[in-house]
């Protein structure tokens, strides 16, 4: 008899004139189907689809399919489950993008289940009821989780040569490794306390080490929403990094310049690049989501604090805020050139369902649609208050092409940087991306 076959897909989603994108190669594969895989039981055969590299083949013979993504996902997650609706196969969806529009997902009829939540404990028990016919329409994974044995996420699924490899290590891909969830903060815009608690949960750093050891790859990139937010932990972890002489990105909030030290011995680890969460350099921005911890770290103290360290600066921003303007935009923009920031990593304001800033906007009637596959941070959902909403566009492109531009990655480059051939390539990929009219981190190239 043979086994039970599961399909896991990572939809990709539509563009503006609903055309599936589609891509060469992808940043970095997604940890979440892997991850799901390793906790499925070994009485499944399963497989894996990151749609945006890999063809989905509906006619292949599967008996269940899983599905999860993001916002954008959504509208196309329908449709494939409708697809596998119509030859008869069931499908199951989770995740922040099915936990964001519970409604539309139940309204398309086209899902035989959806799970809202973590499902970490509540996997197994639901493939036991589908084995079973009494798969529920509907499960509530309202407990969150330890991270204490983690299965090691199955990558050796997915397709590795479709995704972009790092300077240092041309044998693997990026790989993502999770080191905690949760967030303390309860910004206004942002999906994670929501879906994953206030209350911070942490991996046993031996774990972490094991796992990043079994991989065997020389670049990692730590999923955490923030690395560093318990600096006694996150001393812990640098220090176990350490002796695997690796290379690694991460999430930090500006805070971290207060430890100068933490900073040092998280570059000591291998840490490259930091993404912070600066989102904009006007103070009532941040106290106008919620975000007031980022508004009381002075922006050349990060960027000093950084630069001291030895690690690069991906600025994370924001715009399209109320106290926005054309002006502020690009005011932020020559002042990150000016600070000699390593990368900008803009997204326009959108507020997603189900927090604050969306109830705020929808009330308000600023929304201009509710077409969740552009809700992918990169096209304009809500009218600005300071500019049009063609406005806001304009502005967003013309500062990511001033700031990718062949003069200003020179000129970052003449201002005594060290030479690094990873940064090089990773500012002409940006470049790249930009001059197609793509998101630097949109995944297509």
């Amino acid at each position: 008899m043979r086994k039970k076959r599961l399909l896991f897909v990572y939809p990709s989603s539509y563009d503006k004139e609903n055309r599936l994108i589609k891509s060469k190669k992808s940043f970095v594969p997604s940890r979440t189907l892997p991850y799901l895989a390793a906790l499925t039981p070994n009485r499944y055969e399963t497989s894996i689809i990151d749609e945006l590299v890999d063809s989905l083949n509906f006619d292949e013979e599967i008996d269940l399919v899983a599905i999860t993504g993001m916002l954008s996902h959504i509208p196309r997650a329908i449709d494939i489950a409708r697809e596998f609706k119509k030859r008869g196969i069931p499908s199951i969806i989770g995740g922040v993008g099915a936990f964001a529009l519970q409604e539309m997902i139940e309204k398309s009829g086209v899902f035989d289940c959806l799970v809202i939540g973590e499902v970490d404990r509540s996997w197994e028990a639901i493939l036991d009821d589908f084995d079973h016919g009494r798969l529920k329409r509907r499960y509530e994974c309202t407990d969150h989780p330890e991270l204490a044995a983690l299965p090691m996420a199955r990558f050796d699924l997915l397709n590795r040569k479709k995704y972009i490899r790092a300077f240092s290590d041309w044998r693997n891909p990026v790989i993502p490794i999770e080191t905690s969830r949760g967030c303390p903060h309860n910004c206004d815009f942002c999906f994670v306390t929501r879906y994953f608690g206030k209350r911070m949960r942490y991996r046993p750093i031996d774990e972490v080490v094991e796992e990043i050891k079994y991989h065997g790859a020389k670049f990692i990139l730590f999923t955490d929403d923030n690395i560093a937010i318990n600096p006694k932990r996150a001393r812990e972890l640098f220090l176990a990094l350490k002796p695997l002489k690796i290379q690694w990105m991460g999430q930090f909030e500006s805070g971290v310049v207060r430890y100068p030290e933490l900073l040092r011995l998280a570059s000591e680890s291998g840490c490259r690049t930091a993404f912070v969460g600066v989102e904009s350099l006007v103070s009532d921005n941040l106290y106008s989501v919620n975000k007031s911890h980022s508004a009381k770290v002075d922006f050349k103290d990060i960027v000093k604090g950084f630069k001291e360290a030895g690690i690069d600066l991906f600025s994370s921003l924001i715009f399209g805020m109320d106290n926005d303007t054309q002006d502020v935009i690009k005011q932020t923009v020559e002042e990150m050139i000016k600070s000699n920031v390593d990368a900008i990593i803009p997204w326009i304001f959108t507020p997603g369902p189900g927090t604050p800033c969306y109830n705020e906007q929808k009330t308000d009637k600023r929304l201009i649609h509710e077409n969740y596959s552009l809700y992918d941070y990169w096209h304009v959902v809500a009218e600005p208050k300071q500019m049009t909403s063609n406005e806001l566009t304009k502005s967003f492109w013309q500062g990511l092409k001033r700031f990718y531009s062949l003069r200003s990655i020179l000129l970052r480059a003449w201002r005594g940087k060290q030479w690094s051939m990873s940064w090089f390539l990773c500012s002409f990929y940006f470049r790249h991306q930009v001059h197609k009219g793509l998101h630097p981190f949109s995944g297509s190239a």
